[in-house]
């Protein structure tokens, strides 16, 4: 049973053998591992490796006496000492944070507002997960630029095709407005339910990329191998692309 001086040692650092062991080798003062781990009621096997422990802490130390090894409690004393070698190192460690923060910060992109988000996506699983992100949690209407013959290849190499992406959108009820380029000209029923659609000629619009907005992120995913893709989460560039698509949309008629 545990009592409330091991309980006050695990408090300061200690675990629970290294607490055992530690107050028995103070009650019994010098002893070799054997007493010691009787009377820890501990192994000793498993005492040996406790011990070492406590002595590079600097609760133990040992000596020699012929061929015997005995184990010496240090003065409890030592663990005012300890405490004040944790607060010097939690001060080093402090003063080390703050040197390093700002240098962290500069390199980052983690003050949203402040600078945008910029993820970078590579391979078909990673492309999946990029478009999975896109119809995920709120954000609103998405808003595409696309060829889509090409765009539904590239999804079929994600193993998340165009049929998927329909029906993760009808399913979260997500509204779309796409303006789209394809070889054979305008694609009949296109426009549907949730999504309302505009042709551009392939022959003046040869689009090399998918661009999509949606909320305050902006995905591309160029029709290239390797495939790849960059989002930006930043409001005022979503904001500058989603005006872009409206003047366009508004040109379409």
């Amino acid at each position: 049973m545990v009592n409330d001086l091991e309980l006050e040692l695990q408090k300061i650092g200690l675990d629970e053998r290294e607490a055992k062991v530690y107050l028995a080798a103070l009650e019994l003062g010098p002893s070799p591992v054997q007493k010691i781990a009787q009377r820890a009621g501990i192994p000793r096997a498993t005492s040996y490796l406790v011990l070492d422990d406590l002595r590079d802490k600097g609760f133990i130390t040992t000596y020699d006496e012929g061929k015997k090894t005995y184990f010496v409690a240090e003065s409890p004393e030592r663990l005012t000492n300890l405490v004040d070698e944790r607060e010097a190192d939690i001060k080093r460690q402090k003063e080390v944070i703050n040197k390093l923060v700002p240098e962290l910060i500069s390199r980052g992109q983690f003050e949203r507002g402040q600078r945008p988000v910029v993820r970078y996506y590579e391979g078909a699983q990673a492309i999946g997960g990029f478009v999975r992100d896109l119809l995920t949690g709120r954000g609103g209407e998405v808003l595409n630029i696309l060829h889509l013959d090409r765009a539904i290849k590239t999804l079929e190499q994600t193993g998340f095709p165009i049929e998927k992406v329909r029906e993760r959108r009808a399913k979260n009820r997500i509204k779309s407005r796409v303006i789209y380029t394809a070889n054979n000209g305008p694609v009949k029923g296109y426009s549907a339910k949730l999504r309302q659609a505009k042709f551009i000629p392939v022959d003046q619009y040869p689009l090399e990329a998918d661009i999509s907005v949606r909320g305050d992120r902006v995905f591309f995913i160029p029709y290239s191998i390797p495939l790849r893709g960059v989002a930006i989460e930043d409001k005022a560039v979503a904001n500058a692309l989603k005006m872009v698509f409206e003047l366009l949309w508004d040109k379409l008629g």
